[in-house]
């Protein structure tokens, strides 16, 4: 969860600076994520969460990361097969 100290207009770009940090630092290691902010659109929500897991700060994103399991890489033919220069 990406967390604020308060929750105005600075805040939101703070937030969204740290995300993009995140996000990069992690896909440099083949971690990537998936955002959700629509429950915490809510302020019932947010103040829900953060009383229940005891934050001290204001939730802007829930994050999900996760490894990307890629697949080898597939032979390819030569360009010169493929295309005919007339």
């Amino acid at each position: 969860m990406l967390l604020t100290a308060g929750d105005g207009p600075a805040d939101w770009l703070v937030a969204g600076q740290a995300l993009h940090r995140v996000l990069l630092r992690a896909a440099s290691r083949w971690v990537f994520g998936s955002m959700h902010t629509q429950p915490l659109e809510v302020t019932a929500v947010r103040q829900v969460l953060r009383a229940h897991l005891a934050m001290a700060g204001v939730p802007q994103m829930l994050m999900q990361l996760g490894r990307a399991h890629t697949a080898p890489l597939t032979w390819r033919r030569p360009v010169a097969d493929v295309l005919t220069w007339d």
